[in-house]
This record gives structure tokens, C-alpha cells and sequence, in this order.
């Protein structure tokens, strides 16, 4: 009696059956590496948000002190002014 051939499609899907067995505790791992990322990114979010407020903040500090410097920065003009006027209010008196 001759024999039957193989069937070519039963052994394809059996071979791809094997190798998704394979690849599924691999998927699982990077699921799970996708899921820790998608934390420390939210993480990194909300720290930057945090720095961005701060750092908004200090630029707001920084034009005020820039401000206060330039008058700061007049005073030994002003001082000089006061000590003439001071200095002719009493030559006249």
C-alpha cells in the first residue's frame, strides 16, 4: 500500500504554534518594560512641569532683582546730588 504524503500545512502550523509559545513570555516582558516606562515618563512629567514652575518663578525673581540693582546702582549719584543741594541750602542760610 503506498504511503500517504505528509500534510505540509499541519506541520507549518504546528511550527508556528511553537515559535508564538516561544515569543509570548518574551512579549510579556516587554509589556511589562512598556508599563515601566509609560510610569517613569509620567514620572519625568510631572517633574519637568514642577521645574518649568520654578524656574518661571525664579525669572520673575530675576527681573525684580534686575530692577532693584538698577536702582541700587543710581544711589551713589543720588547721594551726590543730596549733598550738593544739602551743601547750597546751607551756603544760603
Amino acid at each position: 500500500m503506498p504511503r500517504l504524503p505528509g500534510n505540509p500545512v499541519g506541520d507549518l502550523l504546528k511550527r508556528v504554534d511553537r515559535t508564538l509559545k516561544s515569543v509570548e513570555p518574551v512579549l510579556g516582558r516587554v509589556d511589562d518594560t512598556l508599563e515601566d516606562v509609560e510610569g517613569t515618563l509620567g514620572t519625568v512629567a510631572g517633574t519637568l512641569a514642577e521645574a518649568t514652575a520654578v524656574l518661571t518663578d525664579v525669572r520673575g525673581l530675576l527681573a525684580e532683582l534686575e530692577a532693584e540693582l538698577a536702582l541700587l546702582r543710581e544711589v551713589p549719584d543720588m547721594k551726590l546730588k543730596i549733598e550738593e543741594i544739602h551743601a547750597a541750602v546751607i551756603g544760603r542760610a
